[in-house]
């Protein structure tokens, strides 16, 4: 998208850089919808029109029903120079719509006037003149698709200095519950970093992703006062260059300074009046792109291993990480390592919170698997367990001792045991050594730890920070909606906000709700719309496997519409495995299965080659080698093009008969890099043939087949003709 509104600002200007507009001074020409305020006539939950001009092609405003017209209004916050105007709808149909502006929000003057209809999903029109407010008005889609934007590209002269440092990573020495540090480079005056604490120094440091060449900085507190702070900056985070030193009453702060930096660091040292450490905003000015991608949103395959269960020791897996980044996996879980009861769902009842379970290795032999993955540009996740314990671990032993002696514990207070049973009485288990009952959500073997108890808030909070100062990059949680007595605050503050100071990747375990990346902040959840695998001899269900064996695909848009990019829109990613829960499906239905897991928009995740979870039933490694070479091949191919990360949009275009094939264009975050996608769900070889008129997708080009790493075949005009195979696909790198 962003890519043809470049290429029309270069034959206007003839530069997509430093421009001199009519007014003689020098400027930048950008996307001026970004960072402004959009409202709109309704909006479907999570669809908000801000989602329109996030700059993340990923995100989409969505009207609340499919009733027209529908609008979206922008305000620029001030009268603008215009160079041009994009509109991306969120489908290929034929569109009817109108893109206005105005300089008062009044008169209104049409920029693009496409009310009789067009053909395609990505409209352009250069535009000469100033406004401040633009208004799209949708009305009518052929197909009866509900109003939308994917994004509203807004192009125009900008001589203000950009802030480099807006959603970029951050992180602190500490955070006030709902105070974490991404608050200070969120772009919202409302919203700031604070401390959990009042005793200084405290710190906040960004990320910006690359070397920057930085010329500014800029540090405001919540509270005017007499602050005493500095601000540094560093390429390797090991020296630091002092951009910033003031110990001066005021609010906010600034510094012209020369120099690059990749890291930004503000120390508070003190407060005049006793306010805690703070930042509503640390803004970073230069020249340079920064990074706002999270690693877990454009980087995907994911080998999960149960080491306690398939006692698997964690200095063989180390012996693996060179094999499993040449086969194209980019991260890897364990599940999990530290101390568990082995006779229990791999382990995940502890037996000891801060131990590496012994069968498996030692705690430096997963220190050293950490380091060897990240020398390796692997990504280390655990899927670990603050919900229960072992009803051998020590701590409720000594709990069940302490609650029949009357003596108030620590360990006592972890868990919920009582006189007698309370409500829900098939979960309160008597134990004869405790003379009492104890409440397990999911065995009697596994008594809950009890989020009521303030000390067990406290502990749940040392053990994931304990863990993720060892270097994890994220951390996946069992089934947190049901820990006991948990709710959404006290989740935040014992676990989610936690993880959220070290930017770390976050799963909740069995939870499918968008509130739940919203609201409880986990950043991925599995994708329980395309699959629901099961553990053998339960089969689950898959949206995929059914269309396969039907051999109708056309309802999978939808699937993904109502779950994957309701899960994107909330903030989030999705994680899908395929459904081994079918086991022994047929090979080359199962590798389309994966091409599409892979293709679509997700994270995607195998089981240490084997279909489920318990290590005496295989699959894949009786697979011929050349399907084992494919299914390689298509995780490599999902790393090999920024358009199929697990974030960016999704696009369908329609086919020759969408009843058997399911086609769609793939975009990264940023809009810049595009795949096209095509699958065959008929038992026979097929011509799939996709009319890419106003799609954005070049019609003369060689396009790369991403899976076998070669040209693909040529596009030389609207209609794109494919011959696939049986349960074939295509993966295409395009312009």
């Amino acid at each position: 998208m962003r890519r043809i509104a470049a290429l029309v600002l270069a034959v206007l200007i003839g530069t997509s850089a430093l421009v001199v507009p009519a007014g003689g001074v020098v400027a930048t020409v950008r996307n001026l919808a970004v960072g402004a305020t959009a409202t709109a006539s309704d909006s479907l939950a999570k669809f908000e029109p801000g989602k329109a001009i996030d700059g993340n092609s990923s995100t989409y405003w969505a009207a609340s029903d499919g009733a027209k017209p529908k609008w979206l209004r922008v305000d620029l916050g001030r009268i603008r120079q215009l160079t041009s105007v994009e509109q991306n709808f969120k489908d290929v149909d034929t569109h009817s719509f109108l893109i206005e502006g105005s300089v008062d929000g009044n008169g209104w003057s049409a920029l693009l006037d496409r009310r009789t209809g067009a053909r395609g999903q990505v409209f352009t029109q250069p535009v000469t003149g100033s406004y401040r407010y633009l208004r799209l008005t949708i009305t009518g889609s052929a197909a009866g698709y509900w109003a939308g934007s994917a994004e509203f590209v807004i192009t125009g002269y900008d001589d203000e200095p950009r802030n480099l440092a807006r959603g970029v990573s951050a992180t602190s020495s500490s955070l006030g519950p709902g105070y974490e540090p991404f608050k200070a480079v969120d772009g919202d005056p409302a919203s700031y970093w604070g401390a959990e604490k009042s005793s200084m120094p405290q710190w906040l440091m960004l990320d910006l992703g690359n070397d920057i060449a930085v010329s500014r900085i800029e540090q405001s507190f919540v509270d005017n006062d007499r602050w005493k702070f500095r601000v540094e900056g560093s390429r390797d985070k090991v020296s630091w260059q002092t951009l910033m030193d003031k110990d001066e009453t005021g609010r906010v702060f600034g510094q012209d300074v020369n120099g690059t930096y990749r890291y930004v660091k503000l120390t508070v040292l003190s407060s005049g009046a006793g306010h805690w450490a703070c930042s509503q905003e640390l803004k970073v000015f230069g020249s340079g792109e920064p990074v706002t991608t999270k690693w877990w949103e454009s980087r995907s395959g994911v080998m999960r291993y149960y080491p306690i269960w398939q006692n698997l020791r964690l200095d063989t897996i180390t012996a693996q990480l060179d094999s499993l980044k040449a086969r194209g996996f980019r991260a890897i879980e364990l599940s999990p390592v530290n101390d568990g009861d082995r006779d229990l769902w791999a382990g995940l009842p502890v037996m000891n919170l801060y131990a590496i379970d012994p069968d498996i290795g030692s705690m430096q032999d997963f220190e050293e698997l950490l380091a060897a993955a990240h020398a390796r540009d692997l990504k280390v996740i655990i899927f670990t367990n603050p919900g229960y314990a072992s009803i051998n671990s020590p701590y409720f032993q000594k709990a069940q001792d302490d609650f029949r002696n009357g003596v108030q514990s620590v360990e006592r207070s972890w868990f919920d045991i009582r006189p007698q049973r309370g409500e829900y009485p098939e979960l309160w288990h008597y134990s004869s050594r405790a003379q009492g009952y104890y409440w397990g959500t999911w065995d009697a073997k596994a008594p809950s730890f009890n989020y009521s108890s303030q000390a067990w808030l406290e502990e749940a909070r040392k053990y994931l920070r304990f863990w993720m100062d060892k270097g994890v990059d994220g951390i996946a949680l069992d089934a947190p909606n049901v820990y006991h007595t948990t709710t959404l605050p006290k989740n935040n503050y014992a676990i989610t906000d936690v993880l959220r100071n070290y930017d770390a990747f976050m799963n909740g375990e069995g939870v499918r709700s968008p509130e739940f990346i919203s609201d409880w902040h986990y950043n991925s959840l599995q994708d329980y719309g395309i699959t629901q695998w099961a553990v053998p001899p339960g089969q689950g269900s898959s949206a995929i496997l059914s269309a396969i064996d039907s051999g109708d695909p056309s309802g999978l848009e939808n699937t993904l519409k109502n779950y994957r990019d309701l899960m994107v829109n909330a903030g989030g990613i999705t994680q899908t495995a395929p459904n081994w829960g079918r086991t022994n499906y047929p090979v080359d239905r199962r590798l389309l299965e994966i091409a599409m897991l892979t293709s679509m928009g997700t994270l995607f995740y195998l089981h240490n080659d084997y279909y489920t979870i318990l290590p005496d039933e295989q699959e894949i490694p009786n697979w011929s080698a050349a399907q084992r070479a494919l299914l390689d091949k298509l995780i490599r191919a999902q790393n090999a093009s920024p358009a199929l990360a697990p974030l960016g949009l999704r696009v369908r275009i329609p086919t020759n008969d969408d009843h058997k094939y399911y086609a769609y264009k793939r975009l990264d975050k940023s809009g810049t890099s595009k795949a096209l996608v095509l699958l065959n769900f008929q038992g026979t070889p097929q011509t799939v043939s996709v009319d890419l008129t106003g799609t954005g997708i070049a019609t003369s080009q060689t396009p790369t087949d991403l899976v076998e790493s070669q040209p693909g075949p040529p596009i030389t005009g609207t209609t794109y003709q494919v011959q696939l195979p049986a349960y074939g696909f295509k993966v295409l790198s395009v312009q």
